[in-house]
């Protein structure tokens, strides 16, 4: 393979039954159209997955086809696309989980999450509950002891930034018809996927999410490796749905209490900021062994380089403004909404210029020792390192 350049690619939007109206649609058609994912920079492969078409240049294939052809040529090909520490954590995790990171966009109305319970005895009472009972669409209908053995996070605020581990038993929701909820979701590339990442959007209106826990990386080896039987592919499908409220097929309740672990509990990140130089903010927002999401801003008329450098891809979206990205010889605008993966060979060399001013999100597979090192030396108290590392439970 050449030496690999920029690569922008394009969204997947995929239609879900709590999904955000598409009021352009309705008005046109009468049709209600949900958009309830965006994926952004995946190469998942396998039924009821999408993997980002670059765009520009225009390959005419998906991120999950450049990196296989790259495998198929061995890690010397595959090396200059994810960097040594990626390439290191497929091979030592050749069937991986879901842990997943959320940042709270935007909301309207009542909102809200689930942390999950937190003792073995609650887990039970609520297993109980839902397989006997059932719940009630309308989270507003929920009881007093439901929502404390769910552990209810509500109402959610704008910027709020939560990991969610794998074992955490969760769900989330937008109540009412004017209501909305918008989640920057970064989380594991699992199964077999040879990017460590997958960058998304969630989008909900006056609805809610099933109740559902991921699977931890063992888990999913087990299945893979047929030390563990169950009735669901782990590998293309780690989201173990309990509880659906009727919407469709799928329910896997005994999995998926089997698989949730009260100890773990959803978290929130207290993200760190500090300015790099003279025309860039610097916002670590998550950081763990699966992922890291930085916000980067550069002001008007600036220009900066990555800051921390951990020898890894990186995945760009732009938030807001506009930027041009440039390594060597490789120049590519982005706008809003527009996303931009760049190998791992290209990182000491990317540069980002803005005539406007923007925000962008960086997401990578972390070296979390060279992330301690770069905060550290930028004058980070180790308290607010550690509790970027091992962010407190939620709830």
């Amino acid at each position: 393979m050449e030496r690999p350049g920029l690569w922008k690619v394009a969204p997947a939007a995929v239609t879900k039954p709590w999904g955000l109206v598409h009021q352009e649609a309705l008005e046109l058609t009468g049709i209600e159209v949900g958009v309830g994912e965006l994926w952004l920079a995946s190469a998942q492969t396998g039924p009821g997955n999408y993997s980002n078409t670059v765009v520009e240049p225009a390959l005419r294939k998906t991120l999950a086809e450049l990196l296989q052809e790259a495998a198929a040529e061995g890690d010397s090909a595959l090396e200059p696309l994810l960097g040594a520490h990626a390439l290191s954590h497929l091979h030592e995790n050749p069937h991986r989980g879901k842990t997943e990171a959320w940042y709270i966009r935007a909301v309207k109305g009542h909102t809200g999450l689930v942390s999950g319970p937190r003792s073995a005895e609650q887990a039970d009472r609520l297993r109980d509950i839902i397989l006997n009972q059932g719940l009630p669409p309308d989270v507003e209908a929920w009881s007093q002891q439901v929502r404390e053995l769910f552990g209810l996070i509500e109402p959610l605020q704008g910027g709020e930034v939560f990991l969610t581990p794998a074992g955490v038993l969760h769900t989330m929701f937008a109540i009412g018809p004017e209501s909305h909820l918008i989640i920057d979701e970064l989380q594991q590339g699992y199964g077999e996927s040879l990017l460590p990442t997958l960058t998304k959007v969630l989008m909900i209106q006056n609805d809610l999410l099933s109740v559902q826990v991921h699977p931890g990386d063992s888990t999913v080896a087990d299945a893979a490796e047929g030390r563990l039987q169950v009735d669901q592919d782990l590998q293309a499908n780690p989201t173990v749905r309990i509880y659906d409220f009727g919407r469709r097929p799928g329910e896997y309740p005994e999995l998926g209490f089997s698989l949730v672990d009260p100890t773990t509990g959803l978290r929130r990140v207290m993200p760190v900021e500090l300015k790099v130089g003279g025309q860039q903010s610097l916002q670590i927002m998550v950081a763990a062994p699966q992922f890291a999401r930085s916000r980067i801003r550069v002001s008007r008329g600036g220009g900066c380089d990555l800051a921390v450098r951990y020898g890894s891809y990186r995945t760009l979206h732009c938030l807001r403004g506009s930027a041009e990205l440039s390594a060597g010889k490789e120049a590519m605008g982005m706008a809003p909404g527009e996303t931009v993966f760049v190998p791992a060979c290209l990182e000491r060399e990317l540069r980002i210029r803005t005539d406007t001013g923007c925000s962008l999100f960086d997401d990578t597979l972390p070296d979390l020792t060279v992330l301690t090192d770069f905060l550290e030396t930028h004058g980070v108290e180790s308290e607010r390192v550690e509790a970027l590392l091992n962010p407190a439970r939620a709830l």
